[in-house]
């Protein structure tokens, strides 16, 4: 299957197996969006205003790295573009403190900004490479 008909498949099943469950389907979406997957999204949309958020881990076992990836789209926080990099690693840091992402290596922060008329094409994008262990030594000396 192609990946559009397999999502399309999926979410079909998946609205399927809800609508069918004895269970509670608003307990189960809240266990979703409570797991880890989502966590520390909400808090770093919060940071800078942001219309989407979207997070991704690699670990490299073979070469002992690793990695999140943190894109941030469409921020509406009026100093957001005038003070960036700032903003950047005060999300970094918000999103290893919740996600508790301690053990990885590096973040990535990518600032996107997209074409209203067109979400999925970027109009401006920077990125930022921050190591975690400088981002958690910061919470540990401030305490």
């Amino acid at each position: 299957m192609r990946p559009l008909k397999l999502s399309y498949w999926l979410v079909f099943c998946g609205c399927f197996f809800l609508s069918s469950c004895s269970c509670n389907p608003e307990k189960l979406i809240e266990w979703i969006a409570s797991s880890d997957f989502f966590k520390g999204s909400e808090e770093v949309r919060a940071v800078g205003g942001f219309g989407r958020v979207e997070s991704s881990f690699h670990k490299d076992y073979n070469n002992d790295s690793s990695k999140i990836e943190l894109r941030l789209y469409d921020g509406t926080l009026p100093e957001l573009y005038k003070n960036e990099a700032n903003i950047a690693r005060k999300c970094a840091k918000v999103f290893i403190e919740a996600s508790d992402s301690e053990d990885y290596q590096n973040i990535e922060v990518f600032i996107i900004k997209t074409d209203e008329s067109d979400p999925f094409k970027a109009i401006y994008q920077s990125q930022y490479l921050f190591e975690v262990a400088s981002l958690t030594k910061e919470t540990t000396s401030s305490n």
